[in-house]
């Protein structure tokens, strides 16, 4: 008598749990949307974290890790929310679809009972995901899918399921509250799932052998295979979302944390997950200008030697160059090992916003703003204009770029620049979560954008103030720089702040329009002077110096490259080849002088050739600057020649004929020794014989009988009494060779 009544109390006992089980299958009809969903949800903390086939006991260790690290960290500040826990899926190149099932279920265990100090677990899922590593994802709070992506089957082709394995799956679904016969059913591809429409229009997953007890307690109207197109133990992204397993269809990250208010990408993929933080503070005071990017350049690279792995930027600018941010922007948006934050301070705005937000995160002082993009510096002494139609059009499309890469609100970048943008928030029925876009894309797809709400209308840029960053969906509000390091888990922890240093400063100094006047006259002038004197002394060394400082300052401010560089050097080369080897203003000489001038010209600018009206203004400022210089150099020059052998001192650098100890040259003897400034020609000279007085280096004396004459050695230096014959008058010039060369 005792074991039929028990048998009856077991068959009691396993219908309860069978109805208990379906009647936790949510409906499936009306996916439900992500719990941090809502136009006015305010932001909340979350991170990404990379789930890369095959799961190992090392994947566990790490995500165990950075998981805690961030509850931990979140948690343990004053006023902390619970973080959202985004678990990003990937199949992986190597082995997709081999996890073992033992790590794969250790990490689904971990996920499902170990995080209860996170507000909610989501497994995002951009790709086909097959095998063991399915139950990760299935131990989540929420999934979202990409289009593309589908879930299961969990057991590998051509392998048995495993009871064990078939009751684990179970105790998860109930765990999570979903239907246990939906697990089942992409556990076991063999499996025939149903799914069943019942009179309340919700849709159950029943498998076949409990169809006859659920047909007890419901009213069936319609029975199908749950699988679409006869692929057992799959489902795919719209069938996931229709059936109520998905939330979300999201095509990247950026999309899945804006549905679930994180601020920027939620830092996918980020460096300092599971890592010791070690920080970098880095000032951006002032107009952004060459030596801001060139010094930023230098201080991001000192930081990835250091192996930093948090990078803030603390913003006080109120714009600058246009191309220099551009600049700065797209040295931070390819930062991929390090985390950045964007640290507005007191503003970010003019073409300064751009590289904030090419920034992971970006966070507000209170009463700090952001944006306010309409003007641009053009031109020297910081001249500013206003933005033209074609530039705005050029930003507009660049900042929402950027605010596209980081996970910021496109439109909302976008209205920063362009006054005509208006910004409607809205509800995306394709990815079902509020968002921020353009008014002319919601009038393009009206069905996909519901319930729009004009949050920025037509007719002045956008300027974004700290109150106002969390309902743009821009960024977070603190209250001092002690509240931003504890966002971070840095409250209380030193952090050394990097400025521009005395090199910055000299860069600066140097780059000014009249200092660099001043190195380039000083640099042709001494040029001249060495030329005309004998020897390579304090002018070649004075020459060299100014010329260095202008191409090392151009360098350094990121106006100047290797290309200028070696154009100059060439220039002078050819120089060179003209003077000493090959005399006469030829070939060398013409291409020397261009290449010089012309590497000064380019390395004064950033751009090749100008475009825009500013830059040709530019161009023709430096042209005028260089014309200046020439003409300056030339006056010098003949001052110079006719001043300096009179002057004390320096009338010792000029070469002078040797002592005649024969007669005064002022007299009438028939043997004295004139110089040849009386001659018109000097023609009469060549194949003439005669001694040097003074070094030829190349220039310098020599007499030919009677006449003391200027000449140019063809070729090397000469040294004073030797031998030399005159092989060609060019003018005035006489060049002659040494006898026996």
């Amino acid at each position: 008598m005792l074991r039929p009544l028990i048998s009856r109390y077991n068959l009691a006992a396993s219908a309860l749990l069978v109805l208990l089980q379906l009647a936790a299958v949510p409906n499936p009809l009306h996916a439900q949307q992500p719990k941090a969903l809502g136009a006015n949800a305010p932001q909340q903390p979350g991170r990404f974290f990379p789930v890369v086939e095959p799961i190992t006991n090392e994947t566990l260790s790490q995500i165990s890790a950075a998981t805690r690290q961030l509850v931990d960290r979140s948690t343990g500040q004053k006023d902390g929310e619970r973080p959202v826990l985004i678990f990003e899926f990937h199949a992986g190149e190597t082995n997709p679809g081999g996890s073992s099932f033992g790590s794969s279920w250790d990490l689904a265990d971990f996920i499902s009972t170990k995080l209860e100090g996170a507000k909610l677990t989501v497994a995002y899922i951009p790709e086909p995901l097959t095998g063991f590593a399915v139950m990760a994802a299935l131990a989540c709070d929420e999934i979202v899918m990409g289009p593309e992506a589908s879930l299961g089957p969990i057991t590998p082709e051509g392998a048995a399921v495993n009871p064990g394995h078939r009751e684990l799956i179970r105790q998860l679904a109930i765990r999570k509250s979903r239907a246990p016969d939906l697990y089942v059913g992409l556990l076991d591809r063999e499996a025939d799932l149903r799914a069943v429409r019942t009179a309340n229009k919700q849709v159950h997953y029943v498998l076949p052998e409990n169809l006859v007890e659920f047909g007890k307690t419901h009213q069936v109207i319609e029975d199908q295979a749950a699988w679409e197109g006869g692929r057992r133990g799959v489902l795919n992204a719209q069938l996931a979302r229709d059936r109520g397993l998905s939330q979300l269809t999201a095509k990247s990250p950026v999309e899945v944390a804006s549905a679930y208010r994180l601020a920027g990408q939620a830092s996918a993929n980020d460096p300092t997950l599971g890592q010791v933080i070690r920080p970098v503070w880095i000032q951006i005071d002032g107009p952004i200008d060459t030596v801001k990017k060139s010094y930023l350049g230098r201080r991001i690279e000192q930081a990835r030697q250091e192996k930093a792995n948090l990078v803030f930027f603390q913003f006080n600018s109120g714009g600058g160059l246009d191309h220099a941010a551009d600049g700065i922007a797209d040295v931070i948006v390819n930062i991929k090992d390090m985390k950045t934050v964007a640290f507005i301070d007191i503003k970010a705005t003019g073409v300064s916003a751009l590289p904030a937000l090419a920034c992971h995160d970006i966070v507000f002082n209170k009463s700090a703003s952001m944006g306010d993009v309409r003007q641009i510096v053009t031109g020297r002494n910081n001249r500013v204009d206003d933005l033209l139609p074609a530039q705005i059009e050029s930003l507009a499309r660049r900042a929402a770029h950027l605010a596209e890469q980081r996970g910021h609100p496109a439109a909302i970048a976008r209205a920063m620049v362009d006054p005509e943008a208006v910004v409607v928030q809205a509800n995306d029925t394709h990815t079902g979560a509020a968002c921020f876009v353009l008014k002319s894309q919601v009038d393009e797809e009206p069905a996909r954008f519901q319930n729009p709400v004009v949050r920025k209308s037509a007719g002045e840029v956008l300027t974004v103030k700290s109150d106002d960053a969390a309902n743009y969906g821009l960024g977070t509000e603190v209250n001092d720089t002690e509240s931003l390091k504890g966002l971070y888990g840095l409250r209380g922890k030193p952090i050394r702040v990097d400025g521009p240093t005395w090199v910055d400063s000299l860069v600066t100094v140097l780059t000014d329009p009249v200092v660099s006047w001043l190195l380039l006259f000083v640099g042709l002038f001494m040029l001249v002077l060495e030329l005309k004197l004998p020897g390579i002394g304090l002018p070649a060394i004075t020459s060299a110096l100014a010329f260095l400082l202008f191409f090392w300052s151009h360098w350094l401010s990121g106006t100047a490259d290797q290309l200028e560089i070696i154009l100059f050097l060439v220039g002078m080369a050819c120089l060179a080849l003209e003077l000493f080897v090959f005399p006469g203003f030829g070939v060398f000489g013409m291409s020397g002088v261009l290449l010089v001038l012309t590497s000064i010209v380019m390395a004064s600018h950033t751009f090749v050739w100008p475009t825009q009206e500013y830059e040709y203004r530019e161009l023709g400022f430096t042209l005028i600057q260089l014309v200046v210089a020439m003409v300056a150099v030339g006056a010098g020059a003949a001052v110079m020649a006719r001043y300096l052998p009179s002057l004390p001192l320096f009338n010792r650098l000029i070469l002078k004929p040797e002592p005649w100890t024969g007669v005064d040259s002022d007299s009438d003897s028939p043997i004295a020794k004139p110089v040849a400034e009386g001659y018109d020609s000097l023609v009469f000279l060549i194949g003439e014989t005669g001694r040097t007085t003074t070094m030829l280096r190349p220039s310098g004396k020599a007499r030919f009988g009677e006449l003391l004459v200027d000449v140019t050695a063809d070729g090397f230096f000469i040294e004073p009494d030797r031998l030399v014959e005159v092989i060609d008058v060019r003018g005035q010039r006489v060049i002659v060779k040494r006898v026996g060369s």
